[in-house]
């Protein structure tokens, strides 16, 4: 998993989750990003490096935090492009379903 999937992946997890199943959940949306069709997973990669490019530059000079990302997040689900909505609709799925069946008593 790329450095912003897993930014994006532990910004739409709940806040209330303990370190074991957040970390089992960012395992499985790793693992099911791994197990995608290459055609799929080198657009998804794309578009993360596409999305995460400003993010990074704000980290590596400090100013990035949990509401930017969170705000910016909030943006792209509103997005009227359809492939940037579409990417924080993936990956907010998968966190979904893995919240439920893997840490259902956290969520």
């Amino acid at each position: 998993m790329l450095w912003f999937e897993r930014k994006v992946v532990g910004t739409l997890m709940s806040p209330t989750l303990d370190a074991d199943a957040r970390a089992a959940i960012e395992s499985y949306v790793a693992t099911t990003l791994h197990s995608m069709p290459e055609y799929l997973r080198a657009g998804v990669a794309a578009e993360t490096i596409v999305l995460g490019s400003w993010s990074w530059l704000e980290d590596r000079v400090g100013h990035l935090d949990e509401h930017r990302i969170r705000a910016r997040i909030a943006r792209w689900k509103a997005s009227k492009i359809d492939p940037i909505r579409q990417y924080v609709r993936l990956l907010e799925s998968l966190v979904l379903f893995a919240e439920n069946e893997l840490a259902p008593d956290g969520a």
